[in-house]
């Protein structure tokens, strides 16, 4: 079966490595910024459940793209009922057609339209519901694609509605797998907030998920009740930059998205803001196994990765995305074996002489090098489990 996705803009390299998690027999036909055709002999409702898909979609039929009315029509006279598929969930009375071109909604000449309408009713037996109740059938073209899809949208399931300005349920679940879950993991977000972050690792196994967030009494109400009932979870109203309730070394992974500095008043400049926050997770991170995915602007993605680096947590790849149209960069990394986090500078100094220019960097006496920008095995690695605790709970 062919399948057709859209993601979030601009993680298309995280989604080429998840997908082999969540489909069996993944094949990429095409893949661009925010959406891929595939092949897969998953069924469709598997296809459906993947929780960085905003759209999914079964691929029936496809013609040579030209012009929209032309192809409209083209396809109206070549559809035929053997080729629509019985679709999951409980099937719907009505339908209606979109047409989608190069990322947005096309318009489409009134006969063209009406003929495809009649054949789709024709070939389904359901009948048309303009205003959208039903199933959606989409003429979909790509910018970089030939031709041009006839898809039948697939059923999501219904998630709770997010709060103003939250990042969406695809971008949360697509950076907490990043950080490779494992059922045995302490999860932190420090700067919590509406809690996207943390309600995305709830629906995976784990030991315990940390909230916490100076603004919780605030927040608490835009919780969803599940996560605000789940014996797992561990609400903290503590500063990120000391959180005095979590040990030293005792967090398994962080995923978290730290105020950008643009519609937050930060008390100190953001340069001391990235390196103080750095310094608190790599305390707070396991020495070991310690992971994290932090989330910023595009702007401060220098001021972050010299703080990272400087306290001793390694940049293993980088992610220029796009968060409600604002430039974003995306860290994946963890604590180097064996290193220490640097501690708190004295808050003043003197203004010291520029440094020379420095040889380039050998090994340390321990071995240690600055860590590479690319990932030296899959990103994703957690995912396995992520899909067999699916599997397990719509069983």
């Amino acid at each position: 079966m062919r399948y057709f996705i859209q993601y979030p803009a601009g993680t298309s390299e995280l989604v080429a490595d998840a997908m082999s998690h969540f489909v069996d027999d993944f094949r990429a036909e095409y893949q661009d910024d925010s959406a891929m055709l595939f092949s897969s002999s998953s069924p469709m409702e598997r296809v459906a459940d993947i929780p960085f898909a905003k759209n999914a979609f079964a691929v029936i039929t496809e013609i040579r793209r030209g012009d929209i009315n032309a192809n409209v029509a083209q396809l109206a006279g070549s559809l035929k009922k053997s080729q629509f598929p019985p679709l999951p969930g409980p099937r719907a009375r009505g339908f209606r057609v979109m047409v989608h071109v190069d990322g947005e909604l096309a318009s489409v000449a009134g006969a063209p339209k009406r003929e495809i309408e009649r054949t789709v009713s024709a070939c389904t037996g359901m009948r048309l519901e303009p205003s959208g109740r039903g199933q959606e059938y989409w003429v979909i073209g790509r910018l970089d694609m030939r031709d041009l899809m006839f898809c039948a949208r697939l059923p999501k399931p219904a998630r709770p509605k997010k709060a103003r300005g939250a990042l969406s349920h695809e971008l949360s679940s697509m950076l907490v797998l990043a950080s490779e879950p494992q059922p045995g993991d302490t999860f932190l977000d420090p700067f919590a907030g509406s809690g996207s972050f943390v309600v995305a690792r709830l629906a995976l196994p784990a030991r315990e998920v940390v909230y916490s967030d100076l603004d919780l009494a605030e927040h608490r109400d835009q919780l969803p009740g599940e996560a605000l009932r789940d014996r797992r979870v561990r609400l903290l109203d503590e500063d990120a930059m000391v959180l005095p309730s979590v040990p030293d070394g005792s967090v398994d992974a962080v995923v978290t998205d730290p105020p950008w500095g643009e519609h937050e008043e930060l008390t100190v400049p953001y340069e001391e803001f990235a390196r103080t926050t750095a310094l608190s997770l790599a305390r707070v991170l396991h020495p070991a196994r310690g992971r994290y995915v932090l989330l910023c602007a595009r702007r401060g993605a220098p001021a972050f990765e010299a703080a990272l680096t400087d306290a001793g947590l390694a940049v293993r790849a980088t992610h220029e995305i796009l968060v409600n149209g604002h430039p974003a960069t995306v860290f994946i990394g963890d604590r180097w074996s064996g290193a220490e986090p640097a501690r708190e500078p004295a808050k003043s100094r003197e203004p010291q002489a520029p440094e020379p220019p420095q040889a380039p960097e050998q090994p340390q006496g321990d071995g240690r090098r600055r860590a590479p920008r690319t990932p030296a095995k899959p990103l994703l690695i957690g995912m396995g489990t992520y899909r067999r605790s699916l599997n397990r709970f719509s069983r």
